[in-house]
């Protein structure tokens, strides 16, 4: 069996943080970042708990469920926890209204979370401990990304999906306490699954990326638990992870500042349920229908001028289902214009059809590689030869203006209400900001099963 103990490699860095980082070492923001993500990632798994492609990936999981032990999250249904891992990890990312690492466009919490919480349910977990593995994990998804990017994603990987596998297996692996070598297994295993592809935004199918991130994640350290080897560089080798998804791999981002710059300190929130390039498009549009009284009917054309991403993801003038539209730049302005918000039922399906038969606006995108993910350019001519801007330097949501807790409950309690959630939600959102002081985590998401 493999040794890396006293080796050198980002494999052994990675695997030495993850087993050894003492959690007192942790800085109390980045704590604290944890709990306000695992209260937005409830949030946006009571969103998509009953989604149309939800039920079909639950009605195909359960059929296999080895046991009725772990919750599904706003659902009455129970099974075992590799499927618990995968639905609530589906449902939580399925609408892309979870948090955002800018760097990357990861979504980290999503693949994580679940398997912690699905194991917490079948042994003893404390809360301490599994907010520690939950932000470690994170820590490693996040630094995937940095290493790969922009190329990976820019190249047609699903970057949640293929990153997030890793975070949960080394999640997993600090909460099965498994030491260097088993995670360096465990690294191989998920490196052997991770896939996920961008073609499939809009559809069931990124969600089945997304559930299989969580569930091979969560295997993968229980096959290493179990003895399943692996290479000794499963990333930097010759034909590793990194050379085979990347373009020119970038290793050091996997270690500079390894325990002591968190990029997982760094995580976002979203206030719209879109494509987190859209979210300075929305405020623009939103003021501008405020400030200045614009409606869709006296538009003529938009320019956008924005991060590459932003024309890359959205767009998309001719989609007809409400998944679709969260990508969609012509339906999230025109549905903005319409009816001064944008919200869940804005990128809906009947939401498609109204923009579509009201007719959605002509826009033109221009690139601009200086531009953050989190700016616009926004510049609309009138039917009357007007000229109306925003420029929108950071938008809501973002690094630089963050959304604050009482934003988040928010946001917890829209979503559980709109599903319908008969459970006590102000209960739920205390133990999950008090997280780490619990004995029992298990219990804790058993507060959000219907």
């Amino acid at each position: 069996m493999t040794r890396i103990s006293d080796t050198q490699t980002p494999e052994a860095a990675i695997t030495r943080f993850v087993a050894r980082f003492d959690p007192a070492g942790i800085p109390a923001q980045v704590l604290a970042e944890g709990r306000r993500s695992l209260v937005n990632i409830f949030a946006t798994a009571f969103t998509g708990c009953d989604e149309a492609p939800i039920a079909a990936m639950r009605k195909t999981g359960l059929a296999f469920s080895s046991s009725e032990t772990c919750t599904l999250i706003g659902r009455p249904e129970r099974c075992d926890a590799p499927t618990a891992a995968a639905l609530n990890t589906a449902a939580a990312n399925i609408f892309d209204f979870d948090d955002t690492h800018e760097a990357t466009i990861i979504h980290p919490a999503a693949a994580v979370f679940a398997p912690l919480f699905a194991h917490a349910q079948v042994a003893q977990v404390s809360g301490r401990d599994l907010l520690a593995a939950f932000v470690l994990g994170c820590e490693v998804e996040c630094r995937m990304g940095n290493a790969m990017s922009p190329y990976h994603y820019a190249h047609g990987w699903h970057i949640t999906s293929t990153c997030g596998i890793f975070g949960a297996a080394m999640a997993m692996g600090r909460l099965l306490g498994l030491d260097e070598t088993g995670l360096l297994h465990a690294l191989s295993c998920a490196a052997a699954q991770s896939s996920g592809l961008v073609e499939t935004l809009g559809t069931g199918a990124k969600s089945v990326s997304m559930g299989g991130a969580a569930r091979n994640g969560y295997l993968s350290a229980l096959l290493a638990q179990n003895g399943c080897d692996g290479p000794a560089l499963p990333l930097t080798g010759p034909r590793g992870y990194l050379k085979v998804y990347a373009d020119a791999m970038k290793p050091e981002c996997l270690t500079d500042g390894l325990g002591t710059e968190w990029e997982f300190g760094k995580n976002t929130y979203k206030p719209y349920p879109v494509g987190v390039v859209l979210n300075p498009v929305i405020e623009a549009v939103l003021d501008l229908r405020e400030t200045d009284g614009l409606r869709l009917e006296q538009v003529a054309r938009i320019t956008l001028t924005g991060h590459p991403l932003l024309q890359q993801r959205t767009n998309r003038p001719d989609v007809t289902t409400g998944r679709e539209t969260q990508v969609s730049a012509q339906h999230a302005i025109a549905i903005a214009l319409l009816t001064g918000r944008a919200g869940l039922d804005e990128f809906s399906d009947p939401a498609a059809a109204r923009t579509l038969k009201t007719g959605r606006p002509t826009v033109d995108f221009i690139d601009d590689d200086s531009r953050a993910v989190d700016s616009v350019g926004f510049m609309i001519r009138t039917k009357d030869s007007r000229d109306l801007t925003r420029d929108i330097d950071h938008a809501a949501g973002s690094r630089a203006k963050p959304l604050p807790d009482d934003r988040l409950e928010a946001k917890l309690i829209a979503a559980a209400t709109r599903a319908g959630f008969p459970g006590d939600t102000r209960a739920l959102m205390d133990a999950l900001w008090q997280v780490d002081s619990a004995k029992d985590a298990g219990a804790i998401i058993a507060l959000a099963g219907a």
